[in-house]
């Protein structure tokens, strides 16, 4: 074997296992390393059905003074005056080890359990919310965006994902969602540059002459294997 491949094979053995190594000849000897980013994952599930670190609730248009925080289903619908929003939020302090405030946020996902799919494919808008609301006594009238319909405007919300059965739709099918992506929220919440109020989500186009609703799993149904999850990968800067 020369020498030039032997040096070679040595360098990238020296890379794989992530340490220095030295190459060269004696009459000229360098030091070259391969530095790792230490990824790190917090997985915020709403379990047990009693958890604080997870609130969640639905607003209904229809019964606009009741409160269904207790609920075991989350509904997002468009319809004749049945419009229905979900309000989610996860509680970040919840994360072990806690993610410092300088940390780089690459990926955060909201997770979904949708058990019930609507016959039209549609898209459904993640804002976050700007104030504070209480799981147990959030309804129609009191929501922090108001009643009026469609609003905030889709040019603001920061994720959006489709369900529904058609071919070509993203979701479906029952099963946890694809496409909740808040990244940007996420690393806003954990930089204190925005406060964490969670998200609403509710349809693209509030309004539908024909109601089409999307069901999703709530904490209150206790099962783990369904509830509202949230995953945070994120870099712990030196």
């Amino acid at each position: 074997m020369s020498r030039q491949l032997l040096r070679a094979l040595t360098a990238a053995a020296g890379i794989l296992l992530g340490v220095g190594v030295v190459t060269g000849s004696a009459a000229n000897l360098s030091l070259t390393s391969q530095n790792f980013t230490p990824y790190r994952t917090c997985t915020i599930t709403a379990t047990p059905a009693t958890t604080t670190a997870v609130s969640d609730t639905t607003a209904r248009q229809g019964t606009p003074t009741t409160n269904f925080g207790a609920l075991t289903t989350l509904t997002v619908s468009s319809g004749n005056a049945v419009n229905q929003r979900v309000y989610l939020r996860f509680d970040l302090t919840v994360c072990s080890p806690a993610i410092p405030a300088s940390a780089i946020v690459r990926l955060a996902t909201l997770r979904l359990y949708m058990s019930a799919v609507p016959a039209a494919c549609r898209t459904l808008n993640l804002f976050p919310v700007t104030a504070a609301w209480v799981e147990t006594t959030l309804t129609w009238n009191n929501q922090p965006f108001g009643t009026t319909l469609n609003n905030p405007p889709t040019g603001s919300r920061t994720g959006t994902f489709n369900v529904g059965t058609p071919v070509g739709c993203q979701n479906q099918a029952a099963g946890y969602v694809a496409g909740g992506t808040v990244t940007a929220d996420i690393a806003n919440f954990v930089a204190g540059t925005a406060t964490n109020f969670g998200w609403m989500i509710r349809d693209d186009t509030e309004g539908s002459a024909t109601t089409r609703t999307a069901t999703f799993t709530a904490k209150e149904l206790g099962t783990v294997a369904q509830e509202p999850q949230l995953v945070i990968t994120y870099v712990r800067v030196p």
